[in-house]
């Protein structure tokens, strides 16, 4: 048991908080989208048909408010999700960053009384790290579904879908790549030995060439 452990159980515990972050945020956007929806759904076909027959001006200018109201509700809904969204990134990036920080000087500790200090801390602190862990896994599973429930589901399930569908056409290109790498580097080492015998046979006359000097000149 030591402090890496302990790390990668606060970095899940923290992963799973912000999973739960996130998708209460998108529960929130979906759920408002859909009780908007509701909303002007029950005045469209039950009210407004009413009220036509006795006030049908009024109730056009009605409908016209209702049309502007319900846009500027889910620009306000979708606004404050993103707003929201980012804010847990940025908190979830700079937990992660600073518990790295706090790893890695506790990791380049090499005095042995603090080290000892701090794998007894670690001890002791591994049972309510894990205890942290399963109980924000549970908050993540119930945001899950939670978002599931606001209607995420086929949302979910279409990212994943596209994300699979880009990984397989990925693959051939992949292999297509390495193919023309190996085939310029079978080029290149067969053009690299065709200039090698040229060269030679300019250094075999340049050593030729030189020894017939010095013979002349000793002569």
């Amino acid at each position: 048991m030591n402090t890496s452990t302990l790390r990668g159980v606060t970095l899940q515990t923290l992963e799973n908080y912000r999973t739960a972050a996130s998708q209460a945020v998108v529960a929130y956007r979906l759920g408002g989208h859909r009780l908007v929806h509701a909303v002007n759904g029950a005045l469209t076909s039950s009210v407004y048909p009413r009220t036509a027959k006795l006030a049908p001006q009024m109730t056009r200018k009605m409908d016209g408010v209702r049309g502007d109201v319900s846009d500027v509700v889910v620009k306000g809904i979708d606004q404050i999700a993103q707003r929201t969204e980012q804010v847990i990134e940025l908190s979830s990036t700079t937990a992660a960053t600073q518990l790295g920080k706090v790893a890695k000087f506790a990791a380049g500790i090499h005095n042995p009384l603090v080290a000892n200090g701090l794998q007894a801390a670690t001890r002791l602190t591994m049972p309510g790290a894990k205890l942290a862990l399963a109980v924000s896994g549970k908050l993540a599973e119930g945001a899950v579904a939670l978002a599931d429930t606001a209607g995420a589901r086929p949302v979910r399930k279409a990212v994943r879908k596209a994300k699979a569908v880009a990984k397989r056409s990925a693959k051939p290109v992949s292999r297509q790549a390495q193919a023309l790498v190996k085939t310029a580097g079978r080029r290149v080492t067969q053009a690299a030995k065709a200039m090698d015998k040229p060269v030679a046979k300019v250094q075999r006359a340049t050593r030729a060439a030189r020894k017939s000097v010095a013979e002349a000149v000793a002569a």
